[in-house]
């Protein structure tokens, strides 16, 4: 992601926590905890829409996206914009496949391009912005 291989590990870890935060057309902000939050490629992060009915309206209205991923003092921010909400397809059919084993049905992927990636965890360099 971007060669950030820290930012990438942390939101690759099933360990870490992530959660996506949206905007409503009327500016209300929405959090949700999506474990299924993951990198692409260096440009790109999807995430898998099973329950996510407020996030995907807010995704349809407002096209920018938090990303945040946590683990321990640990914890990377990614700004996004959506690309594309995805119903088949080669990642669509992949992240389906995964989702199946857990008896869980995939509505859609959403891909979103990084804008920009801030270090989050705690200490000295909390807030810098890498990307």
């Amino acid at each position: 992601m971007k060669n950030l291989e820290a930012v990438s590990k942390l939101f690759q870890d099933p360990a870490s926590v992530k959660v996506i935060t949206t905007v409503s057309k009327e500016g209300e902000p929405h959090t949700i905890v999506a474990g299924s939050i993951m990198v692409v490629d260096e440009n790109t992060m999807a995430v898998a829409e099973v329950f996510m009915n407020t996030t995907s309206a807010n995704l349809a209205d407002n096209q920018k996206v938090a990303l945040l991923a946590v683990k321990g003092m640990e914890s990377y921010l990614v700004n996004a914009t959506v690309e594309k909400r995805h119903t088949d397809g080669g990642l669509f059919d992949t992240i389906s496949g995964r989702f199946a084993a857990m008896n869980m049905v995939v509505k859609a992927v959403w891909t979103f391009a990084v804008d920009k990636i801030y270090d989050e965890s705690a200490g000295p360099n909390g807030g810098k912005q890498l990307f």
